[in-house]
């Protein structure tokens, strides 16, 4: 049970690559340690978690250790893998994305419409962990949502399935898989009506799977019981500490909208975290948008998803950007895509590296954004499909490559700004201010946020360079 009096919190999360920690003084809301050391979630998490103890006895003492508050986040083996099931693209595919990233998972399939053999398919072949089922209004279609039930039901899949679209039908659905000993999870529908999103009933019940089963298949189970909360997403606690910043508490204020770039060696997420409103009085159409939204692009990344990032760009125009030859650019993406711990060294590397960084921003804020464009139906009207995000002023970058140079991480996070365009307006803000998650804490703080806002808006505050900051010892570069 967490206790007021407590001083210290333990801050851990179990990567693929990296264990990391950050230990907070919740009396004076300080970040005293962060360290890392390479993960052992494929072997045994208890040797990285050990590791992480002992650095965080050699500060705070065995006596504070003892005591101190224990909670981790994991994003070990790429974090929870889900397939959305959806009746339209526009609809209940968006709002099952939506409540997919929003509960820290990473999209591996979608199909719209009617269930297919090549679909089941494509969800076998994508090694899905979970499946969301949804799709339609509340007292709107139910036969093609019966239809997939029975699909998915009489197929082989062996994982769970959520589901949560027009409740009408929701007892058929759970007669179909309880007859043939399938799990099925029921939830809200994520789209009751027009304009209407509900995903939280379906994040909570990923959430929870991803706790008491997904992690135990990834290393991370055995060490549960040392820690004093369950396991989360890495995810869905930078969402959570980010609404926090965002909306401060009732002692501190937060920072107000903005949107955040976290740029990983194979994905690249976006965040953004402001109220949707209509572009210049356009028509809003599509899946309603959170307030505080997260993509994931796959494809973007610095290091196994370098080669997808620059068929992308264009393999002539980014080795122009780099000053280098076409020849040069290809054996530089192989040494990135066979060596996720390559380390760029020359100038030459090191402009590579930057690029792939620029680009990474650039094409994930595009796709994270809604756009506007005139439509001729009855006349020329305007229509915004996404969200706008044309009024956020600040951006805040985290990663590597923006943590080890900060020099050049403005120039990298300045690419999410809008870019002119004849075609269609691109909702992105026009100019901002750029900061860095220095000390890497978000995840820290998202984990602390169900038990100190003050300590945990206190140190994104200070890491991002807008809080009062004070000396810590940082063991090693996150």
């Amino acid at each position: 049970m967490w206790r007021k009096t407590l001083r210290y919190a333990i801050l851990l999360d179990f990567g693929s690559t990296y264990t990391k920690i950050v230990c907070v003084d919740l009396s004076e809301k300080r970040v005293v340690l962060t360290d890392k050391f390479p993960s052992t979630v494929h072997t045994d998490a208890g040797i990285s978690l050990q590791q992480c103890f002992e650095a965080a006895k050699c500060v705070i003492g065995d006596d504070d250790f003892g005591s101190a508050l224990k909670l981790s986040t994991s994003s070990a083996a790429g974090g929870l893998r889900i397939a959305v099931s959806g009746l339209t693209k526009s609809l209940s595919i968006e709002a099952g994305r939506n409540a997919s990233f929003g509960a820290g998972g990473k999209i591996v399939y979608t199909a719209s419409g009617l269930i297919s053999e090549k679909d089941l398919q494509g969800i076998e072949g994508s090694q899905a962990e979970i499946l969301l089922l949804c799709g339609g209004y509340e007292g709107g279609n139910s036969k093609a949502v019966l239809h997939n039930a029975e699909v998915l039901a009489d197929s082989s899949l062996n994982i769970p399935i959520i589901y949560a679209g027009n409740s009408r039908v929701a007892k058929d659905v759970r007669m179909l898989f309880a007859g043939r000993g399938r799990e099925c999870f029921m939830a809200e529908n994520i789209i009751p009506d027009v304009g209407v999103l509900n995903i939280e009933p379906t994040v909570a019940i990923m959430r929870d799977l991803f706790m008491n089963r997904i992690t135990n298949m990834k290393g991370v189970g055995k060490v549960k019981k040392l820690l004093d909360g369950p396991i989360i997403p890495t995810p869905a606690a930078v969402l959570a500490a980010g609404q926090l910043l965002c909306d401060g508490t009732a002692e501190e204020s937060g920072i107000g909208p903005y949107m955040m770039a976290d740029i990983g060696g194979a994905t690249t997420d976006i965040y953004s975290f402001i109220e949707n409103r209509s572009y210049e009085g356009a028509k809003q159409v599509g899946s309603p948008e959170p307030f505080a939204k997260r993509t994931v692009e796959g494809d973007m990344g610095m290091r196994e998803s370098s080669v997808c990032l620059v068929k992308e760009v264009g393999e002539e125009n980014f080795a122009e950007k780099c000053c280098i030859t076409k020849e040069h650019l290809r054996d530089a993406i192989e040494n990135r895509i066979t060596d996720r711990k390559y380390i760029a060294e020359i100038e030459t590397e090191k402009e590579i590296d930057l690029q792939i960084a620029c680009s990474a921003v650039e094409i994930s804020a595009r796709r994270h954004a809604g756009y506007a464009v005139k439509e001729f139906h009855d006349g020329c009207r305007l229509v915004q499909h996404g969200k706008n995000l044309t009024e956020i002023k600040t951006v805040i970058g985290t990663g590597g490559i923006l943590v080890n140079n900060l020099q050049a991480a403005p120039r990298i996070l300045q690419n999410v700004r809008a870019r002119p365009s004849k075609a269609e307006t691109v909702l992105l803000p026009s100019d901002v201010k750029t900061f860095v998650d220095e000390d890497y804490v978000f995840f820290a703080a998202g984990l602390l946020s169900d038990y100190d806002q003050e300590a945990a808006l206190a140190i994104m505050k200070n890491s991002i360079g807008t809080g009062e900051k004070n000396g810590y010892q940082n063991q090693q570069t996150i």
